[in-house]
């Protein structure tokens, strides 16, 4: 979802295999993220080498951290993961794919409007909380990346313009544009 060209402001949608597979693994694995977002969903059983989970949390967070920053939905930085993290990834490709393709799936549908409904957009939102309040957001630019978690989140990443919502806030429309907004007044 991105704004018209005559607008000040964009907001990109995202989603990265990199960033759902890293959150299967912290579930798997028992680690906690530093944005402590909630456990996946729908769970994925994966069954790691228990006595290699010490080596592997420091790789995890290394991959974590640069899943974040450039969470495009092309990237492929779990395939090039080494030692026994990518070993586990390497072992659990094709589930892990599967129910990320799905979870991906789940987001594009939530994009569609349904036939014989109005098209409910951000850019209507944004101008009608204009012209309530009286305030417009000056120029402003940014990455939602969608995760499969429970519930309803939405998190900034760093103070960045980068912000992880669950799909699941983004199954009500209204709810994720007022947290969008909600997140432009607090900036």
């Amino acid at each position: 979802m991105t704004a018209a060209p005559s607008t000040a402001w964009s907001v990109t949608l995202d989603y990265s295999h990199d960033i759902a597979f890293a959150l299967a693994i912290r579930d798997a694995l028992g680690f906690t993220d530093p944005l402590g977002l909630p456990p996946i969903d729908p769970p994925l059983p994966l069954t790691p080498l228990q006595d290699t989970v010490p080596e592997i949390e420091s790789r995890w967070q290394a991959w974590w951290e640069f899943a974040l920053a450039s969470p495009g939905h092309e990237s492929n930085a779990a395939q090039s993961l080494h030692g026994p993290l990518g070993a586990l990834v390497r072992r659990h490709s094709t589930e892990l794919l599967a129910w990320s393709s799905q979870r991906k799936r789940e987001l594009a549908k939530l994009s569609r409007t349904a036939p014989g409904q109005p098209r409910t957009r951000l850019a209507d939102a944004i101008h009608e909380h204009g012209r309530k309040t009286g305030n417009q957001f000056p120029e402003f630019h940014l990455t939602i990346i969608a995760i499969p978690v429970a519930g309803t989140t939405f998190t900034p990443v760093n103070k960045s313009s980068a912000i992880v919502a669950s799909i699941e806030l983004m199954r009500d429309r209204n709810a994720y544009f007022s947290k969008i907004i909600e997140h432009l007044v607090g900036t």
